[in-house]
């Protein structure tokens, strides 16, 4: 595809409700079939629902004081980097009567979504995908078949009352005109829709089932997963040299299954995605669960997470060329000399692997003016080479010799190491994916995952110099060589502090490197993205002592660690 002479739609819809959102998300993702036509703005994320799901994740004070104003308008920002590097012709309009109008020639009728029933917004989704319907709520469809023309194909209102039925009927009569190898789930509740027009461009399933529900049936069962992620460590090692853990995995999900009906259903989603090339599933969890259980569930069940909520714009970000190869500096074995007297310190933003924070430059960390002034490593999602290599480029055009770039737990795509059935298959992919992006390290969920899961790391391609274990830790903070290569474990945060504020996690580092301890050292900190950033890190190693101590990015992190191990392969 050229680059030159893009002709795209700017629609400002940061003003609409959320049912004409949904009729411009509609719009959106089938046009944009055809290349990167329709971009929605969707201005600043004031309103609190895009930083709060079951939690708050940023409060109004702390947005107001610390993001906001770095951040900005982060749509217009992404097309000021497109506008560097593309020709575009841009009509920027609030007129989303006069898009419909324009392009009504796309679509085939209409689907009309009953707000009695907020999960026929997935299912509607599905028929816009599917058969081209362009998606309208009761009180705009009057406007639309007089502005469109269209007619009713499709009208969900009074056909289901609750979702579990629901969703049984769209994945018996649905799924399999859908794209294979991937799933999407989407909570329509939280009346954020910015990633339907994805969901919509590659006609992917989408639903909304917990994986979270009360009775001592479904706990048992997910008890059991909770064990082989974070039980005493003896004997998770123990299941899994003996290879039980797969026993336990499945009895786990039954047993969940049995306690719930949205589990059930999910099960047979889920287990139906065929790994092409690795199941994949969109979106984020529910209202009725929470992210670690959401995580348990997928990941038992063989499936790798890209999470989407509030990602807007991809099926325009999907559509650009990326028009270059993805590199970046790395240290080398050779170019690395252990220091022997040193304490090695190190620093990972998390949650890169959300496509809200490589949309929005890590949260707006990415324009801080202290980025490049502290070596600092940022977790990235690697799957952009494929779904918005556009976007990906952004970042390692701007790349300062003190960035380093990593993927995400863990690997290419969110998911618990020891859950999933074949995590060799996982990792495989990964290697392939990193490749691509010249990425050579990644955060492992799990800090002290078993003896054969560290090992099934170590079997990875030669590619990776090593693997950094943990986003929180449980008390177990392991530093061990497989494969030639160093699985070092996070030491900072333990679980219990993975959302202190910025002042408390630099506190607890600080404690840590006051602790009379022999050299070298290796600390490796793990920065809560919504706490912390680059410019609290950056006034934070101004007042160490650099004689003491050597913060350094990922690649000679691990690599230093790798030749402490060499001579000590006993471990830390």
């Amino acid at each position: 595809m050229s680059d030159k002479n893009m002709a795209i739609e700017v629609l400002n819809v940061s003003e609409m409700a959320f049912t004409e959102r949904l009729t411009a998300i509609s719009l959106q993702g089938i046009v944009n079939r055809d290349g990167p036509i329709v971009y929605l703005d969707w201005g600043i994320y004031d309103d609190e629902s895009c930083r709060t799901t079951n939690e708050v994740f940023i409060s109004d004070d702390l947005w107001r004081s610390k993001y906001r104003d770095i951040l900005g308008n982060q749509d217009q920002k992404n097309l000021d980097y497109y506008r560097s590097v593309y020709s575009l012709e841009e009509n920027a309009t609030d007129d989303l009567q006069g898009l419909l109008n324009k392009y009504a020639d796309r679509f085939k009728g209409i689907v009309v979504w009953d707000s009695d029933c907020i999960d026929t917004v997935n299912l509607a989704a599905m028929y816009c995908s599917l058969d081209n319907l362009l998606i309208s709520g009761s009180d705009e469809l009057d406007s639309i078949i007089k502005t469109t023309g269209l007619e009713v194909r499709v009208d969900l209102r009074g056909k289901w009352k609750e979702r579990v039925s629901l969703y049984r009927w769209a994945y018996e009569n649905l799924f399999d005109r859908c794209l294979e190898g991937v799933i999407a789930s989407i909570e329509p509740g939280w009346l954020r829709p910015e990633f339907l027009d994805y969901v919509i461009q590659n006609r992917i399933f989408v639903y909304n089932l917990g994986a979270l529900e009360n009775g001592a049936i479904f706990s048992l069962g997910q008890r059991l997963l909770m064990l082989l992620v974070g039980g005493p460590f003896g004997l998770r090692n123990f299941l899994f040299n003996r290879r039980a853990d797969r026993l336990l995995k499945k009895t786990g999900l039954w047993l969940m299954g049995l306690g719930s009906k949205e589990v059930h259903l999910a099960n047979r989603i889920q287990k139906a995605v065929k790994p092409t090339p690795y199941p994949t599933i969109f979106g984020w969890h529910t209202k009725r669960d929470d992210e670690f259980s959401f995580m348990l569930h997928l990941s038992a069940n063989g499936l790798r997470l890209i999470p989407s909520h509030l990602a807007a714009n991809f099926s325009f970000h999907g559509r650009l060329p990326a028009n270059t190869e993805f590199s970046q500096p790395h240290a080398t074995r050779d170019s690395v000399r252990l220091e022997k007297d040193k304490t090695y310190l190190t620093f990972t933003l998390s949650d890169g692997d959300q496509l809200v924070l490589m949309h929005t430059a890590q949260l707006g960390n990415w324009f801080r003016e202290e980025r490049g002034k502290v070596p600092f490593n940022w977790e990235t999602q690697p799957l952009l080479v494929e779904i918005a290599p556009a976007l990906l480029r952004r970042y390692y055009d701007t790349l300062t010799d003190q960035d380093y770039l990593v993927a995400g737990p863990s690997g290419a795509g969110y998911m618990v190491p020891p859950l999933p059935p074949d995590l060799k298959g996982f990792l495989e992919e990964s290697v392939k994916i990193c490749r691509k992006a010249d990425i050579k390290t990644f955060t492992s969920y799990i800090g002290d995952p078993s003896d054969r899961i560290i090992r099934e790391h170590g079997e990875a391609s030669e590619d990776f110099l090593g693997f950094m274990g943990g986003y929180v830790h449980f008390g177990r903070t392991p530093a061990v060589l497989t494969g030639k290569r160093a699985f070092v474990a996070n030491v900072w945060p333990p679980l219990d502090n993975v959302g202190d504020s910025a002042e408390e996690t630099l506190a607890g580092v600080k404690r840590l490197l006051d602790q009379p301890e022999p050299t070298p050292r290796f600390i490796g900190v793990h920065l809560f993205a919504y706490r912390t950033t680059v410019k609290d890190v950056y006034q934070f190693v101004q007042s160490l002592d650099s004689t003491r101590i050597k913060v350094v990015k990922a690649d000679e992190f691990l690599l230093a660690a790798e030749q402490y191990l060499e001579e000590n392969p006993a471990g830390l």
